[in-house]
């Protein structure tokens, strides 16, 4: 993680003399990012389907839980025989244009991260204009549900069920908009235009006790992060590039992974071939095994993974039954 990143997540979750300092000097652009949020809502005008259109987002940028909340939805509708397809922007990745991954013919570099790993699991698309990405998917494939991945800010599309995921732990940062901090919406506004509500991990602060009597018709759902504990009598170098690269370690730690070395890169990060040189040989000399996430895994080519494994996690929710429920009603 280069130096402006660090800087920027220190201030946007420490609570420290200079992040308030920072704050202080730079709100003024918050605002203005706030007044152009306005005026993007106020100039959108919503579109409806005839496809159910089910949008997984967050109102803060990143590391919220949002692609394993995606791969939960898949596996429900999946286990009702529904037809789904699911679309998302394909961040970093070259096309733009609406496009079918295939696994075999995409790239990360080409497609994202994510979109490698929903196409495991259903029928995946992307377009850098969700609206022309909606009508390819329903033209192509005719889907009975479609999960869009992120677009709670996208008010032009007209959801059926709209889910808001929130990182237990980081919450909602200093609490503050874009740039100063890491909100791109406020909470109550994004709550209000959410159906479902749903916290990953450790509530620490306390964003279920304080939301959930003000949003009394809204589901609100708790989710622990689970993933197969470490058997092995061994050390790990452990390297990432998410959103929530804190979150990662914290993972593996709770699970019994002993950490000797930890590297921490960009979000959506591309490791070139001289970086993984590095961490394999620094894991060879130091006879470690090494892990990342399955996003990190999925950017790096074919030789790059030799050697490399990835954590695999699920989300396990508090009332599975009352989130399928809500979500299969008619």
């Amino acid at each position: 993680m280069n130096l402006d990143q660090k800087i920027t997540q220190y201030i946007w979750y420490s609570k420290s003399k200079f992040s308030y300092f920072v704050i202080f000097i730079f709100f003024p652009l918050s605002i203005i990012y706030y007044l152009l949020f306005l005026l993007k809502k106020i100039q959108s005008n919503e579109k409806s389907f005839q496809t159910k259109i089910v949008c997984i987002g967050n109102c803060s940028v990143g590391g919220d839980g949002k692609t394993s909340t995606v791969l939960s939805l898949i596996n429900l509708y999946k286990s009702r025989n529904i037809k789904i397809a699911v679309l998302l922007k394909g961040y970093k990745g070259k096309i733009k244009v609406p496009t079918q991954v295939n696994i075999i013919n995409h790239s990360a570099v080409d497609v994202g991260d994510e979109a490698l790993l929903y196409v495991e699991h259903a029928r995946t698309f992307i377009s850098n204009d969700r609206l022309k990405g909606i009508n390819f998917i329903i033209t192509k494939f005719s889907p009975d549900v479609i999960l869009i991945d992120d677009g709670l800010q996208d008010f032009r599309i007209k959801k059926d069920k709209s889910i808001l995921v929130i990182n237990g732990e980081r919450g909602f940062g200093n609490g503050f908009l874009l740039p100063v901090g890491p909100l791109r919406q406020l909470p109550s506004s994004a709550m209000q235009l959410a159906d479902i509500i749903i916290i990953v991990g450790d509530d620490k602060s306390n964003n279920l006790d304080a939301y959930k009597s003000k949003f009394k018709n809204k589901l609100f759902l708790k989710a622990e992060i689970t993933c197969e504990k470490n058997q092995l009598d061994k050390n790990y170098f452990a390297f990432s590039g998410i959103g929530n690269n804190p979150g990662f370690i914290n993972t593996l730690d709770t699970n019994n992974y002993n950490l000797t070395k930890i590297k921490s890169f960009p979000d959506h990060y591309y490791y070139t071939d001289n970086d993984i040189k590095n961490i394999k040989k620094y894991a060879t000399d130091n006879d470690l095994e090494i892990i990342t996430t399955e996003k990190d895994w999925k950017r790096l080519n074919t030789k790059q993974r030799l050697d490399i494994n990835f954590l695999r996690i699920s989300l396990e929710f508090s009332n599975g039954e009352a989130l399928s429920k809500f979500l299969l009603k008619k």
